[in-house]
Order: structure tokens, then C-alpha cells, then sequence
């Protein structure tokens, strides 16, 4: 550890976000909303469908920015300092992730999740026996206590840093070492939790043992993605000139490392269904690779796994930033086509079989762009203004001189 406290005039700059940008973001977001109101007087279960996806979307990169800077904080890595205000701004946007998914499930509830109806219920034995679990009480109130669980713990991580920024003392480095800690073990019980009733309850006559797990891997990578974006985008208007080809190599190889860890629960969850053949499980699978799915199913892992890992093998690759960049594309893509391939053929079952709906096969529009367009931008609007509220890089971090030599 050094008391080196960096002076140079970019370790203490200030970040002013792009009106130009601001003002396409805003655009975007109002287009996207209307969008979304016209699928929603259209096809409501759509709809919501989508809000759900998008709203799930945008929390899980934010949230798996919070992992990476909780795991920075545990481990003491110095290395990530100079680009930690990053992930720390993209956790902003969980209290607005919190409304979206709150506005979710206050409005979209019943066309997303048959154990809601009552008279389902009252028919099915198993959705009478998961009922103290799966009940509409219930989900909100974890919804609502999961979510503020995170944001005062990301927002007390990003206080402790950005109070240093002042006084320069270690303690809030050490507060923070605690805090990640807390967190961590917080975020490993409840994004269980959150996953289970926002994501698997879609089919509630179908469960998977390691479905945290699988989110958490695709949650970290998407985050990563999302900061290598970021990283790129603000060192090429003339900002981060602390980060250097080691610190996108670091990114580059976490990338690359849990899109690996991310196939492997993707391939153990499946085998493990595949060989138990029990029919509980195996109809999750049967929905995905019929009636037009499978195509999607297989690109899914491609995108995911299989053009990651070849591309970003190669060391010169992880230390390019176009191609790091155009990997970290293609990983989100990944990310939207895998949420979308857990939400969509359980919402469209459920559409069909109760409220009418004729569906044959996977399905794109403007009912999936509106909303999905709009949170993004909201998205990044909330990013871009955190990012402006403290010091681009933490000016006195004691790791901040370990973390501008880094090298490998």
C-alpha cells in the first residue's frame, strides 16, 4: 500500500456528461415509453413481457457492478482503482431498477404469473402447495426488501469512497473491506431469492438447484461487458488516460473467464436435467428447442461462450480495445437473447393457454425495442450523472498508485 497521492490533473478530473448525448438519451426514452403504451393497449401479457426483460435486463448490469466492487474490496485489489468509479456510478441505477421491477409487479402480475389467479391455483395441487412461497404478498414484499437491501449497501460502498476523495483516510478503505463483505454474502442469499420469484415462478411447475448460480455468471459478465464499454467510450473522448492495455488485459481476462464459468452452469444444468429426465424438469427445455426456439436456444450459447472464448483467447486480443469492445457487444446481446429465452416462451405459454393468445415460435418488434430502448437509455442517463457527481478516479485512494503502474 502507498500514501502516494496522484496530483496529475486527470487523476482529479471531473467528469461533465455530453448534453448532446443527454438530450438523445431523454429522446430515446420518451420514444421508448410510447412504444411501450401502444403494445400495452395492444397485447398487455407482451408488454409486460418486456418489462419485465428489460426492467430484469438493466438491474442485473448494475447489480453485478456492485459484485465486482464488492469483490475489489475484499480481495484489496489494487489494480481496478482508476476505473472503480465506474461500476460504482452504474449502481445508480438500482432504485430505478426498483420501481421498474415494483411497477412490474404491481400491473403486469397477472399477465405474467399463473400462481396470481386464484382460480388456477384452486385447481392445481402444486401451485396450492408452493402458495406460501409463490403468493402476491409475498413477492412484494421480498421484491421491495431485496432491493432496498442493495441499494443502501452499494450506496454506503460508493459513500466510503467518495468520502476519501476528501480526507484521504484509510479507514474508509477498510470500512469498505467490511461492507463488500457484508454484501457479498447479502447478494449470494437474496439474488437466489430475486431470481426464484422474478424469473423461475414464470413456471412455477419447474425448478433448477444452481438457477442463482447461473444468473450470477451471467450477471457479472454482462457488467463487466457493460464497463469495458464504458472504459473504451470515455477514454476515447480524452477521459481515463490512467487506464492503460494491462488494465483492458484484467477486464479482458475476467470477461473471458466468466463467460466460461457462465457455459459450464449453463451445460450443468443441463445435463443434469437431460440425465434425471424427470418431467418436471425436462419441459423447460422441451418449450426452448420447439416450434422455432432451438435456433435462438443454440445462438444463445454461441454468443455467450463460444465467440467470447475464441476471440479473447489470444492475449493481444483482451489488450485491443476494439476488439474487447466488439466482444463486450456481442456478451450483452448474449445477455438480452438469454433473459429473453428464460421470460418469453413461459409468457407466451401462459398466453396461450389462458388469455387467447396465438403464438407459433419466437417473436421480435417494436413491442420487445420501446421498452427495452427506453430503459437503456434511462440507463445510461443515470450512469452518466453519477459519474459526474465525484472525481473520475479516486484521488486518494491509498491502492491509486499501485493501480496507474499496474502492469502484467
Amino acid at each position: 500500500m502507498s500514501d502516494t497521492t496522484a496530483t496529475g490533473a486527470t487523476a482529479g478530473a471531473t467528469f461533465k456528461p455530453p448534453r448532446k448525448l443527454m438530450a438523445i438519451c431523454a429522446a430515446l426514452a420518451v420514444v421508448g415509453l410510447a412504444l411501450f403504451a401502444v403494445s400495452l393497449m395492444g397485447t398487455p401479457w407482451r408488454a409486460w413481457s418486456n418489462a419485465l426483460l428489460a426492467s430484469y435486463f438493466y438491474t442485473s448490469i448494475a447489480l453485478g457492478a456492485a459484485v465486482l466492487i464488492a469483490l475489489m474490496g475484499v480481495t484489496k485489489a489494487g489494480w481496478g482503482v482508476v476505473i472503480r468509479r465506474i461500476p460504482e456510478a452504474m449502481t445508480g441505477y438500482l432504485p430505478i431498477g426498483m420501481v421498474t421491477m415494483l411497477a412490474v409487479a404491481l400491473f403486469g402480475m397477472h399477465d405474467l404469473y399463473e400462481w396470481s389467479h386464484p382460480n388456477i391455483v384452486s385447481h392445481d395441487h402444486l401451485l396450492q402447495h408452493k402458495a406460501p412461497l409463490l403468493n402476491v404478498t409475498g413477492f412484494l414484499v421480498r421484491l421491495v426488501v431485496i432491493f432496498t437491501l442493495w441499494i443502501a449497501l452499494t450506496w454506503a460502498m460508493r459513500r466510503q469512497s467518495v468520502l476519501q476523495d476528501s480526507d484521504g483516510d484509510e479507514r474508509h478503505t477498510h470500512n469498505n473491506v467490511k461492507l463488500s463483505a457484508i454484501f457479498l454474502i447479502v447478494f449470494a442469499l437474496s439474488l437466489t431469492v430475486a431470481t426464484l420469484d422474478w424469473l423461475m415462478s414464470l413456471e412455477p411447475h419447474w425448478f433448477s438447484t444452481i438457477f442463482g448460480v447461473y444468473h450470477f455468471a451471467g450477471l457479472f459478465t454482462a457488467a463487466i461487458a457493460v464497463i469495458i464499454l464504458f472504459v473504451v467510450c470515455m477514454q476515447r473522448a480524452g477521459y481515463l488516460a490512467e487506464v492503460n492495455a494491462n488494465h483492458l488485459h484484467d477486464l479482458g481476462k475476467l470477461l473471458f473467464a466468466f463467460c466460461t464459468f457462465w457455459a459450464y452452469i449453463w451445460v450443468s444444468q443441463y445435463l443434469l436435467i437431460w440425465y434425471a429426465n424427470i418431467p418436471e424438469e425436462t419441459g423447460y427445455y422441451m418449450v426452448r428447442q420447439d416450434h422455432g426456439w432451438q435456433s435462438l436456444w443454440v445462438l444463445n450459447l454461441a454468443l455467450r461462450w463460444v465467440v467470447p472464448f475464441l476471440v479473447l483467447l489470444p492475449r493481444p486480443n483482451k489488450r485491443n480495445p476494439k476488439v474487447l469492445a466488439l466482444v463486450a457487444v456481442i456478451v450483452l446481446i448474449g445477455h438480452w437473447l438469454d433473459t429473453y429465452l428464460q421470460i418469453m416462451p413461459a409468457t407466451a405459454h401462459f398466453a396461450v393457454a389462458h388469455a387467447g393468445a396465438e403464438v407459433h415460435g419466437p417473436f421480435f418488434g417494436l413491442a420487445e425495442i420501446g421498452i427495452f430502448v427506453a430503459l437503456g437509455a434511462i440507463f445510461v442517463i443515470a450512469v452518466l450523472k453519477m459519474l459526474g457527481r465525484a472525481s473520475l478516479v479516486p484521488t486518494k485512494d491509498p491502492y491509486l498508485e499501485e493501480s496507474m503502474h499496474h502492469h502484467q
